[in-house]
């Protein structure tokens, strides 16, 4: 990071960030010819393991407190490195290899929490029949192909509305540049999905448009073949693949709550759970404690 401390004073609300810090690991995986950085806290080789995945943009410190948090109930916990400018598919090797990395030194009880861009990425593992043993998803996942979902991810004023205009010539435009350059506030604007709550705006707007909109360390920019990717990949296997234990986290003001929802009860007969949660997006870093006793009693049950 460019600035080793700019985590400690805006991305942690609950905790201490010096003890925080004092236990944060750091080690690095493989993949596609690749070392990449892989920060985690250790309880032991034994306990079990969740890997958090964040979404666009972000870096493995802004999970930190909740990645901490998990720690203190027991598990090792270990937080993707940043996924910037990488398409759906590449996304989905790069979590494989990570969980390929943990089973290998750890062990293979390994649930993993993503959101939003992680969240894509994982659900299409667990489609693909990735290694893990259960997995929390919010701010998605998705089916990116269908038309519900595209509809879903085009309603609305602001960014969803860009989205909207812009995507038929994207479409065109990548098949030609691909690796053309595009901000992400082109497509996703983050002032906008603060929470409206008062009480959790004011946690949020420290978090997000004074923290994470200044953060030098946040990937800005995507190439184009990566944006459209959202929309164009299609799933590995149909929903029917899918065998693990699942659960979905829904911020009542989130970007899609409806799709999520349609989503979860289209999902096969698995052990499965839906908590709709009181928040916005960014629940689960405005409200740490909450997201990590809901996520960790899950995983008690199923890893």
């Amino acid at each position: 990071m460019k600035n080793q401390n700019y985590w400690k004073s805006h991305y942690v609300v609950e905790t201490s960030a010096d003890e925080i810090e004092k236990n944060i690991k750091r080690t690095d995986f493989t993949s596609a010819g690749k070392n990449l950085d892989l920060i985690y806290f250790e309880k032991s080789r034994n306990a079990p393991n969740i890997l958090i995945s964040e979404g666009s943009g972000g870096h493995g410190y802004f999970f930190a407190e909740l990645g901490y948090l998990m720690y203190l109930k027991a598990y090792n916990v270990f937080i993707m490195p940043r996924h910037g400018s990488m398409t759906i598919n590449e996304l989905v090797k790069r979590h494989n290899d990570a969980l390929k990395y943990i089973a290998g030194n750890f062990n293979s009880r390994i649930g993993v929490f993503a959101e939003s861009l992680g969240s894509y990425a994982i659900f299409y593992l667990a489609l693909a029949h990735g290694s893990m043993k259960s997995m929390v998803l919010q701010n998605g996942p998705a089916i990116l192909t269908e038309d519900s979902f595209q509809k879903a991810f085009s309603e609305g004023g602001g960014a969803a509305r860009r989205r909207k205009l812009v995507l038929p010539f994207a479409k065109l435009l990548v098949k030609i540049f691909p690796q053309l350059p595009l901000p992400i506030s082109l497509y996703l604007d983050y002032k906008e999905l603060i929470d409206t709550k008062e009480e959790n705006r004011r946690v949020e707007i420290h978090l997000i448009k004074e923290g994470h909109l200044n953060d030098m360390d946040f990937n800005k920019w995507n190439p184009l073949s990566a944006i459209m990717s959202l929309v164009l990949t299609p799933p590995p296997n149909p929903l029917s693949h899918l065998k693990i234990p699942t659960m979905f986290l829904v911020p009542k003001r989130g970007i899609y709550p409806l799709y999520e929802k349609n989503l979860f009860n289209r999902l096969p007969a698995i052990k499965k759970k839906l908590v709709a949660v009181d928040g916005s997006v960014f629940w689960m870093v405005s409200h740490p404690k909450e997201a990590a006793e809901i996520i960790s009693d899950w995983f008690n049950e199923t890893l």
